[in-house]
């Protein structure tokens, strides 16, 4: 059967029942809660791989890419200034008052918002978002039929649920980025979303696990973040660096086992590390350390435990090879850093 292969900048999806090459005319439509101005890492990520995908100079397809957004972050930055790519922009605004309440109402040990207010929150909005949505698609999809274009939905994270409802019906075939957790905390609410794409896209082997395990998807693809690692790390460097850390440790007596935690908040589990975690470790496994980089009033809070320390702000080559293990909870690092640990 053949496949549709699309190459996003970073990784080729392939979707079935469809053969896409680089001379047929095609086009992207982006529908999501809001990318520009960019609100954070998954917004910036696919900013960035859409005007890859429309760069005349380096992506291998040649397609137009129209993105349906809410205009409730603000003014457009200039991010897209001098790219081919088009906007439509609803008033839909993107807190209301279950968010609030979600919020205001978080619980007080996790930091987490309630989920019952969450629910109806996003429930609302992606009500709202698709039925904005619709006759925008129906529009497209009229002029692809008469001008031979191929159509493919692309959408991620709070609003993919609403956007999904709306490429259902208008049988436009998309892909899902999974960027966050919200799909197992709601799966109710994604199960349509993440089941009918033609292509589920993350970030890591253990994301794609996950899905794959809640939910019955048709593809899946694994996209890394686009970091240079040769660049920015290079092998003999790092092999250096490694011998550098053995060297210190060795020649400092220090043979106690370290865990590293990059970064110190309540919503990454503060109170879980000052009350639990931390005096449990004291107990069981006396000789480990762990260290807290990132600074900040409570890394100097934990450090006040004999087996903490506040190693302050340093860069990922200090940080990494001379630790053993690099800790985080999952059900604690929020929207964004389950993609950036994996």
């Amino acid at each position: 059967m053949p496949f549709l292969f699309i190459d996003l900048g970073f990784a080729a999806v392939m979707i079935n029942h469809y053969e896409l090459t680089p001379t047929m005319q095609g086009k992207l439509l982006v529908a999501i809660r809001d990318l520009d101005p960019p609100s954070g890492g998954a917004e910036k990520s696919l900013s960035t791989l859409l005007l890859g995908i429309n760069d005349e100079n380096k992506s291998k397809f040649k397609w137009g890419t129209k993105i349906f957004q809410s205009k409730d972050r603000g003014d457009p930055s200039d991010i897209f200034l001098n790219s081919s790519i088009l906007f439509e922009r609803s008033e839909i605004k993107i807190e209301d008052i279950y968010s609030s309440l979600a919020w205001k109402l978080r619980n007080k040990k996790t930091q987490r918002p309630v989920k019952f207010f969450r629910k109806k929150h996003l429930k609302r909005k992606n009500r709202l978002f698709s039925k904005w949505l619709n006759p925008y698609l129906l529009s497209e999809k009229k002029i692809a039929l008469e001008k031979d274009i191929f159509l493919l939905g692309v959408t991620q994270l709070d609003w993919s649920s609403g956007a999904a409802q709306s490429f259902i019906e208008a049988k436009i075939p998309y892909i899902t980025f999974v960027r966050d957790e919200v799909c197992f905390e709601f799966p109710e609410l994604f199960r349509e979303c993440l089941e009918n794409a033609y292509s589920v896209v993350v970030a890591g082997e253990g994301l794609a696990k996950q899905i794959k395990d809640h939910f019955s998807v048709r593809n899946i693809s694994i996209v890394h973040l686009p970091v240079n690692f040769q660049k920015l790390f290079p092998l003999e460097k790092l092999k250096q660096k490694l011998i550098e850390a053995k060297t210190y440790r060795s020649e400092n007596n220090l043979t106690n086992p370290r865990i590293g935690v990059v970064g110190m908040v309540p919503e990454k589990g503060y109170q879980f590390y000052n009350e639990d975690f931390i005096p449990k470790l004291n107990q069981i496994w006396p000789e480990a350390t762990l260290h807290i980089f990132g600074g900040g009033i409570y890394a100097k809070n934990l450090a006040k435990h004999s087996n903490t320390f506040d190693e302050g702000f340093q860069k990922q080559e200090d940080i990494f090879p001379y630790c053993d293990i690099h800790m985080f909870r999952l059900d604690r690092v929020g929207t964004w850093g389950r993609v950036i640990n994996e």
